[in-house]
């Protein structure tokens, strides 16, 4: 911040000279040596004047293409911010209360990167601005998401597992000859098995934040879709699977689509109590929305209430709290990362749908 505000004093001192070369009012050449997004706004209208050249790499816009443009078509729809909330924004800023939030954009490419804008206001040579700080905090997010999923795993599923572990193991000293054995071995060996499997689930999410993995490029919904029904189909025979992927959908996603997908037909399954699970998934081109969905819809037990609500970011868990959503908190970990949605939905008379929901391929990028 120090290094902001001194550019800040440097920006008043030069902005006469720069106002006389340049038509408008423009930000000095100086600007350009900041690795941080400066972004010069017109208080009354929200107009950008001008942004340093730092902004234009991050953005992937010229400076006169973001002049020209309004702030909901480089913003990601995770966060969906309007003309007029950033003009409010700016008009609170420019009365002198400093304005700080985190903002995910699209850049040009279709990549979503996470930033933090800090607006303060500032006078110059008696005319009144508001200037915007930007920084680049997709790699802080996806730690923060990263620390957030261990501390999930580690200090409460983990730790309550093992405690049942212990507990049981305890009781089978004092009762060896006791008829009730057989069963509390087993319940040692699920617990077990439990334990293991989260270690699987902190390894994938390790895999899940490569940054080879979240290299992003045109994928084809109706291909990945067919994809990971072939998949499926020859890792669990026992399943009926079908598929309805008649139009092309095109995003742009890294590897966390396939992560998603593959949780959510893998839960379908493993988690289906019938003698044949069934098992749908459907691609479909929301053009209303401007989104492409892929649906998994089965025909098992409802998904528990507290595995959903698990992974509400507003939900605080409890301690009493012991489920198994780690496999969702991937899904809508990956999901969110590529600025879409995750839903869940009980179907009538039995069943779920789970739909992931993900911004289409603009067409000025094809």
């Amino acid at each position: 911040m120090g290094i902001f505000y001194l550019y800040l004093r440097i920006f008043k001192f030069l902005f006469k000279i720069t106002r006389m070369e340049n038509p408008g009012t423009r930000l000095p050449p100086t600007f350009n040596d900041l690795d941080v997004g400066i972004i010069l706004y017109q208080p009354s209208t929200g107009e950008i004047l001008d942004v340093n050249e730092y902004t234009e790499r991050l953005f992937g816009y010229s400076a006169d293409q973001l002049r020209a443009m309004q702030v909901d078509e480089y913003t990601a729809p995770s966060t969906p911010f309007t003309q007029e909330e950033v003009v409010h924004f700016i008009q609170t800023a420019i009365s002198g209360e400093q304005q700080s939030f985190e903002w995910q954009i699209e850049r040009l490419n279709g990549e979503f990167r996470w930033t933090r804008v800090s607006l303060t206001e500032t006078t110059i040579d008696g005319s009144r601005y508001v200037l915007g700080q930007v920084n680049d905090i997709t790699e802080y997010k996806s730690r923060e998401n990263l620390l957030q999923l261990l501390t999930r795993v580690i200090r409460h599923n983990l730790r309550n597992d093992m405690s049942v572990l212990i507990g049981y193991a305890e009781q089978l000293r004092t009762a060896i000859e006791d008829d009730r054995l057989e069963e509390e071995v087993e319940t040692i060996l699920d617990v077990a098995t439990e334990v293991g499997n989260l270690s699987n689930a902190i390894k994938e999410i390790e895999q899940v934040t490569d940054a080879d993995v979240t290299k992003r490029y045109p994928r084809n919904l109706c291909t990945v879709a067919r994809e990971h029904v072939e998949t499926a189909q020859s890792t669990y025979p026992e399943c009926e699977f079908s598929i309805d992927a008649s139009t092309d959908v095109w995003v742009t996603a890294d590897e966390g689509l396939t992560y998603a997908l593959d949780h959510a037909i893998r839960n379908a399954v493993e988690h289906n109590d019938r003698d044949t699970p069934k098992v749908t998934v459907t691609v479909d081109d929301d053009i209303e929305n401007e989104v492409g969905q892929i649906q998994i819809i089965d025909n098992g037990p409802p998904i528990p209430e507290m595995e959903i609500n698990a992974i509400d970011e507003r939900t605080k868990t409890s301690s009493t709290y012991h489920g198994s959503g780690v496999g969702l908190w991937i899904m809508k970990w990956c999901v969110d990362s590529l600025g879409g949605k995750l839903t869940f939905k009980e179907r009538s008379p039995r069943g779920n749908v789970v739909c992931l929901s993900l911004p289409k391929m603009d067409q000025r990028r094809e």
